[in-house]
């Protein structure tokens, strides 16, 4: 198994209106609480679930990025608690917030995140010419990050993901503030990145994509896993309804 979690659970700490010596009294809540899954090499997977739902807290532990109160996550047999920078290598993480320099260029944005990770200029920049050719972004190439919109963002934001050609890719919503245009231009690439045998994972509103592109659904409500399995396990929920009607029922319950 190329990638698995071991139950999954992170706890945090949020204000409620009894006030303490130093503000507010804090009360522990479970963000994410047992959660497993594991995904086979080269497939696709879709975390859902409502706002709230432990979704985010989820993607960044998987990479590293967020320490789990209880259990661990591994990839490709590394274990994310023992050895974090080894996970980092292996993963290309995208957070719902694009977390770009305004003030670089596209290009001058790609080129410090491949030097940032070591890659050489003849390895990085063939790899960034196919992917601005493939999310059509070759007229914005030399804009400053300030002037671009919230779409072509996200699509810079994709290029750093994927320049150290991980073989992990994690994406937090990866069509927000993107038009219609831009969202199928994305789900081409990621039909792309799944076509050449690389694992991904990835979160979204859009049930469209899912049905499109994932091999693998996971459902969350609360912090907690409500659904795991194919499109067609999903669809056989309910054969009478579609997949929107689906999950609403699902998280709804």
């Amino acid at each position: 198994m190329f990638f698995k979690i071991i139950p999954l659970s992170k706890q945090f700490k949020a204000p409620t209106e009894e006030k303490g010596l130093f503000g507010p009294k804090k009360k522990p809540f479970w963000a994410v609480k047992d959660l497993n899954f594991e995904i086979t090499k080269g497939s696709v997977a879709s975390i859902l679930g409502p706002n709230g739902c432990g979704k985010t807290t989820t993607l960044r532990m998987i990479a590293g990025m967020l320490t789990p109160s209880r259990g661990t996550v591994f990839v490709d047999s590394v274990d994310v608690r023992k050895d974090k920078q080894t996970v980092k290598s292996k993963i290309g993480y995208m957070t719902n917030n694009t977390s770009l320099y305004d003030r670089l260029s596209v290009i001058e944005t790609v080129k410090f995140f491949a030097e940032l990770n070591q890659i050489p200029s003849d390895v990085y920049m063939p790899r960034a010419e196919k992917l601005f050719d493939q999310l059509d972004m070759r007229k914005y190439l030399n804009k400053r990050i300030a002037d671009l919109s919230t779409g072509m963002k996200q699509k810079t934001s994709i290029v750093r993901t994927l320049i150290h050609d991980p073989d992990l890719i994690v994406l937090d919503e990866p069509t927000t503030g993107v038009d219609v245009t831009g969202q199928s231009v994305i789900v081409d690439l990621i039909k792309s990145i799944k076509d050449s045998g690389k694992t991904l994972i990835f979160s979204t509103h859009q049930l469209n994509e899912v049905r499109d592109i994932a091999d693998q659904i996971v459902v969350m409500k609360s912090g907690e896993k409500i659904f795991d399995g194919n499109n067609n396990e999903f669809q056989k929920l309910d054969t009478n309804k579609n997949f929107t009607e689906i999950f609403m029922e699902l998280v709804n319950e």
